[in-house]
Parts: structure tokens; sequence; C-alpha cells
């Protein structure tokens, strides 16, 4: 199971919306991006249905046509074609799932890098539940067809031990 009924839980999932996530594998009919969202809808979907104040969920599209999130607002570099979806500042609900999933479209982009957008998931994560009662999870759904920049991984993962949240790559 996911979580219990007492836990106090927070996700952010970062989904790849990029070019190459339009493309077809391993026999299937649909693309890998509405393959993978199947997992993300499921549990966005079950997080919604538990109505539980104690649990919430973000969004973060990787590789969007447009850019938001507050690194690149902030004006650091690598930060572009990273958008904030849904903030986690509650619980989700089933109408804010279906204005979601009018925003996950596929786009042409090719450039958004997806260790940055793990870095704008860990602070919307530290912003929102900055302290260790929540537990904070981080879910990267990627064929990781896009170029990343690695120089700093161990001080993500540094971070990412330092502050508790557990990262799930798909």
């Amino acid at each position: 199971p996911f979580v219990t009924m007492a836990d106090k839980v927070a996700v952010v999932y970062i989904v790849d919306v990029g070019q190459s996530m339009t493309e077809c594998h391993n026999g299937r009919t649909e693309s890998d991006l509405d393959w993978s969202m199947r997992y993300i809808w499921e549990r966005l979907l079950f997080t919604a249905a538990a109505n539980r104040k104690t649990w919430a969920a973000g969004l973060v599209g990787l590789n969007t046509e447009g850019t938001r999130n507050p690194e690149h607002e902030n004006g650091h570099q690598g930060y572009e074609h990273i958008s904030i979806l849904r903030d986690i500042s509650g619980p989700v609900t089933t109408s804010q799932l279906r204005q979601l999933k009018e925003q996950i479209v596929p786009s042409e982009e090719t450039q958004g890098d997806a260790i940055s957008a793990i870095i704008v998931a860990i602070t919307m994560l530290e912003d929102f539940f900055p302290t260790h009662k929540y537990n904070r999870k981080i879910v990267l759904v990627t064929d990781a067809q896009t170029p990343m920049d690695a120089d700093n991984i161990s001080d993500i993962a540094e971070r990412l031990n330092d502050v508790r949240i557990d990262l799930t790559v798909l």
C-alpha cells in the first residue's frame, strides 16, 4: 500500500511531457506519456478520493512549452521548461484533477532538465512542509531522453537525505 490512514504525506509528481514522450514503445499503441499518466492519475485520484487534509500532492511538468517555477523567476539559469502545474498547498480535489488533465499535453520541447525539476520539487516540499512531520516524496516520470546537468548530483542526493525526501524515478 502507498500509505496508511494515519500518515501525513506530501508528494510532488514530476511528469516529462517532452517530445520523446509522445512515442510508443514495447508494443503499446498509446504514447509513453499517456501510459505513464495512468499511474499518476491513479495515485492522484486515490489521494482525492481519500479526502484527507493530511495528504497533499503537487504536479510539476518537465519539458513544458513555457516556464513557471520560482527558481527561474529568481533568475537562476537551467530551470527553463519546468512548470509547476499544481502547488502542494493542500489536498487535491476531483475538480482540480479535471483541470490538471487539460494541462498535461505533449510539447515539442527537449531542453528541460530533470535534475533541475527535482530541485524545484525539493523546494516545493521544503516550503510547504518544512518539518519532518510529513512523509515527503518525489516521483519523477521520464524517459530520460533530454540532456541532464548532473554536475551537483551528489549535493542533491545529500540534500534529499538530509531533509528526508524519498525520490522514485519511473
